[in-house]
């Protein structure tokens, strides 16, 4: 409602009101899976403070992990002890739809399989696993090659607790965050350490690494670890700002025109409020810099089936800068 000033003086005033520029879900909650305490409670236990998280065992994986991501301000957290079944662990929070983010210590294969599910079933997430040894890291991601999942590496003995501060981050910034080069909400003593050698070997791995630079702990550079399609090499989704970017748009967009759903009929007036919210919903995104640009959406009852409406979208991602080349022309 426009406030009427309570003077009676010329001039002009604002009435004016705020709210998010975008419609979507911003919750985005961290889980974490990993090896617990043999007194652990068993399934998805909700953490809150660093006193809830003393259940999970002394020094154990999975409370390190959780240390980190309640110090890095994620509170609360979703914790599942993996035991020796990390898909049971990874299934305890399948259906958990404000989960975004996943960190865990083990099960590859299994992380690699949930996320993938996830994104099936229209809840997409993405993952990051720890693995401390360089080779080791990048044997791992060769072998997952999975767009939605990074393997965290620093070399050293905090490799837990990097890779959660690492998920902390993402679910903070999320697409419309920049990570190469990203400082940490790192907290404790690091020790990673990395070669130049190492750092190429991981990156061209599909690997993302760590580092500290004046007493902080950076990102080298975010990379997911799907450098192969088809046999093929294939970088399309090697940022992991790209994969966040997509994912955030698709569930924006699913989020916006869920209720159209209801009570609604596949009329031509009904489509042109659909394109409207969709028009809205990708604007607020270019406006974020999550995407660079779109066409307007063309939405239309299917051939076939005049139950279903389908809206056809087309938009392009704001690419994360990885390096800056200076060409030069010298005259002396």
């Amino acid at each position: 409602m426009i406030q009427i000033p309570n003077t009676m003086r010329p001039g002009v005033f604002i009435s004016s009101s705020v709210r998010a520029a975008a419609s979507g879900n911003a919750v985005r909650t961290v889980a974490a899976v990993g090896q617990a305490g043999a007194d652990a409670p068993q399934g998805c236990t909700v953490v809150h403070t660093r006193e809830d998280a003393a259940a999970l065992g002394e020094n154990s994986a999975l409370q390190q992990m959780v240390f980190a991501l309640l110090d890095a301000g994620c509170a609360p957290v979703r914790a599942v002890p993996a035991g020796e079944d990390y898909a049971e662990a990874f299934d305890a929070i399948a259906g958990i739809e404000e989960v975004r983010v996943v960190v865990s210590d083990g099960g590859g294969e299994a992380f690699a399989a949930h996320l993938a599910e996830c994104r099936t079933a229209g809840r997409e997430r993405f993952g990051v696993l720890a693995v401390s040894e360089p080779e080791d890291a990048a044997a791992i991601a060769r072998q997952l090659n999975c767009e939605r999942l990074a393997v965290a590496c620093d070399g050293g003995s905090c490799t837990l607790r990097t890779a959660a501060a690492f998920a902390a981050l993402i679910a903070r910034e999320g697409a419309a965050g920049c990570y190469n080069g990203a400082e940490l909400p790192f907290s404790g003593t690091f020790d990673g350490s990395l070669s130049d050698g190492q750092v190429g070997m991981l990156l061209a791995a599909g690997v993302t690494p760590f580092e500290q630079v004046g007493g902080v702990v950076e990102c080298i550079r975010a990379v997911t670890s799907h450098t192969l399609t088809d046999g093929l090499p294939d970088r399309t989704f090697s940022a992991v700002s790209t994969v966040l970017a997509v994912d955030e748009v698709v569930s924006g967009l699913r989020y916006a025109v869920r209720a159209r759903l209801r009570g609604m009929k596949n009329s031509s007036a009904t489509r042109e409020s659909i394109a409207s919210q969709l028009t809205v919903e990708l604007e607020a995104r270019r406006l974020e810099g999550v995407i660079d640009s779109f066409l307007p959406p063309v939405v239309a009852a299917h051939p076939k089936d005049p139950s279903v409406c389908v809206a056809t979208l087309s938009f392009s991602i704001a690419p994360e800068i990885s390096q800056i080349v200076i060409s030069a022309e010298i005259s002396i």
